[in-house]
């Protein structure tokens, strides 16, 4: 453990501390646990980039507070109505902030519910609790105004400097100049970086001209780094990454904000007239070049960019065709919808048997459904042995501690240590104990702590039994289920991404559409890996594989025709060859891919050579991934 973490885990700490604190001394102890959830969904959010729209994201996020503490106070006011208003408020909560592609966000506000359904307040301090709530989302979107304002120049450059980086050591070991460094995991990092591009979207939609721009880079470092780990070494591959190195290097220093002395311009030029004089032929080598032409181009653009114009949108396009994710068939199930209803249905009934039995530590129950209950059986499966242990052992702990120290001072201590040492426990079970040692020990502070132990060991369990059998026979969902459903949006949006080119080849341009779509296919591809870890199946990994390089060159292709790159003269040609990707149906494509590389060897034009050849690479993808699919 490094000095650096524990600076930052105490200062986030402190910072806990001092937040609820101040948010109790201002809004009274009634309202003490939405100052806790509100931290919570503040660092939670804190993954996310909401800094695009901070006046819109406010607004959503008070009326969703507003939404949920009105709902709480309905709910409490008649034990029948109550079963109708937690149903709706639970579902609604669930299914608004569960996401297949990123990660939830629904646990701090459904932890809100349940806590003020566990701590209901008079009328006259409804008003309080009412600003109380709109506070915390205030507070949410002023920490992503801090936090996030910048993070894509600052978070996502470091990403892509990786990238250069290893490109770099790939190349040098090209050279023979040195052994190749391969350490970085380049698919997570790029990932990682179009999740940010994913988040700082106008109206989910439309990219800033910063991330459009490096949207595009990513594409490019991306796809150079797969060619050159592939790409067999020629005279024509060596005068490529020849030039490359110096463009990598330039590509660094311009995101590490430094000038660069290059003409990008004119070396573009004399790089791709002794380009077209070497009449290239090579499917790879023209690919690589084309990756190399796409840095440039990119590199140029985000050179001129002006750091006022980073946020600056474009609204180019119909959103209606392109803007969600809607790639399910009636055979799919959908993640969103089954979670949010198995919660809805059994934590309605957790708070109904609270409400009926007037059990006075019976929130307990819906706290454990909320923990166990998880949007993928397998992964709720597993929590459900890690929550009844941990909760004994955190009960024996603090039953002895509260035994042996039994002033209040003391007894604040002791959680405030807990709560600090939670933030270095990673794993479920771990964190758990220091869960259960808070939870009773702040409701025993100054109470009998026998008694109140005891309760929870039973009402936990009773919360973990009735978690069981919902995960069981409540909308079911697993990681079958999950990897079905990914697929399908997978295959929708590549077949859309088909249809762009096709659009784009025939005058129709839609960039920020085919954009979603290639941030789509990334986010789903970093899920499914994660499923079939869990599952500990590896047959799909070959296979994703492909579909990236496919992706990356449908993208590439599309890039290539909207930048006007196509040679008019063989317009009419190209596109009937686009044609066959669109009606591609597993036939034989032999004939057809030996016809278009047969006229890449007549054909004298660079740019042509370069649009034939991805028509070529992309068809050979097509029917690999169809065969890999039928031998899995």
């Amino acid at each position: 453990m490094n000095k650096k973490l524990i600076i930052s885990k105490s200062l986030v700490f402190i910072f806990v501390v001092a937040f609820v604190v101040g948010f109790k001394s201002i809004f009274g102890d009634e309202n003490t646990l939405i100052g806790i959830t509100t931290i919570t969904a503040t660092l939670m959010f804190l993954s996310k980039d909401l800094t695009i729209s901070p006046i819109r994201n406010s607004i959503r996020l008070i009326l969703l507070n507003l939404f949920i503490g009105i709902c709480a106070m309905i709910a409490l006011s008649n034990i029948w109505l109550g079963i109708v208003i937690n149903f709706i408020a639970l579902f609604t909560v669930s299914y608004t902030l569960c996401y297949n592609l990123e990660t939830p966000m629904y646990f701090p506000f459904t932890l809100q519910y349940l806590f003020l359904l566990s701590a209901p307040v008079n009328i006259d301090q409804i008003p309080k609790r009412l600003l109380a709530l709109i506070f915390g989302a205030l507070f949410i979107m002023l920490a992503q105004i801090i936090a996030n304002k910048n993070k894509m120049s600052k978070s996502g450059n470091k990403i892509l400097i990786s990238v250069c980086n290893a490109i770099t050591s790939k190349i040098e070991s090209m050279k023979g100049q040195s052994k190749e460094n391969t350490d970085i995991d380049i698919e997570s990092n790029i990932n990682a970086f179009r999740k940010m591009v994913y988040d700082k979207r106008e109206v989910e939609f439309y990219l800033t001209e910063e991330g459009r721009i490096k949207l595009n880079l990513s594409v490019a470092l991306e796809s150079i780094y797969t060619m050159l780990k592939v790409i067999d070494k020629s005279d024509d591959v060596l005068y490529i990454i020849n030039n490359l190195e110096q463009l990598i290097l330039d590509t660094k220093d311009v995101l590490e904000g430094k000038d660069i002395k290059t003409d990008l311009e004119k070396d573009i030029y004399e790089f791709l007239s002794e380009c077209e004089k070497r009449n290239i032929s090579d499917l790879l080598t023209l690919q690589l070049l084309d990756s190399t032409i796409l840095l440039k181009d990119t590199l140029q653009e985000l050179k001129n960019l002006k750091k006022e114009n980073y946020n600056l949108v474009k609204s180019i396009g119909d959103i209606k065709n392109n803007g969600k994710i809607k790639y399910m068939s009636k055979n799919h199930k959908s993640l969103k919808f089954c979670y949010a209803m198995r919660v809805a249905i059994t934590i309605t009934f957790g708070a109904f048997i609270t409400d009926l039995f007037n059990l006075s530590e019976g929130r307990w129950i819906m706290f454990t459904m909320l923990s166990i209950i998880n949007p993928i059986y397998e992964i709720s499966k597993g929590k459900i042995k890690d929550r009844i242990l941990s909760t004994i052992i955190g009960s024996i702990i603090v039953f002895i501690l509260f035994n042996i120290f039994k002033d209040t001072t003391s007894r604040s201590l002791i959680l405030m240590l807990t709560g600090y040492i939670s933030g270095y426990l990673k794993e479920y079970k771990h964190s758990t104990i220091c869960v259960t040692v808070s939870a009773i020990g702040s409701a025993a502070i100054l109470g009998d702590i026998g008694s109140l132990t005891l309760n929870r060991l039973i009402f936990v369990a009773l919360g973990a039994l009735i978690a069981i059998i919902a995960n069981k026979v409540i909308f079911p969902y697993k990681l079958k289920d999950s990897n079905d459903e990914l697929q399908a949006i997978y295959k929708g949006a590549v077949s859309d991404m088909l249809r762009e080119i096709k659009n784009v080849a025939g005058g129709i341009k839609q960039p920020h559409g085919i954009k979603n779509l290639l941030i789509i296919t990334s986010l789903v591809e970093e899920k499914l890996k994660v499923n079939n870890q869990i599952l500990g199946i590896n047959s799909y990994d070959k296979l994703i594989k492909e579909e990236r390089f496919l992706v990356t060159n449908i993208y590439e292709l599309y890039i290539w025709i909207i930048r006007e790159k196509v040679n008019p003269k063989y317009v009419k040609y190209i596109l009937d060859e686009i044609n066959q990707l669109i009606e591609y149906k597993n036939e034989p494509i032999e004939n057809t891919i030996e016809e278009i590389k047969a006229n890449i060897r007549e054909i004298k034009d660079l740019r042509t050579k370069i649009t034939l050849s991805s028509i070529v690479i992309i068809l050979k993808e097509l029917r690999k991934i169809s065969d890999i699919k039928i031998a899995i």
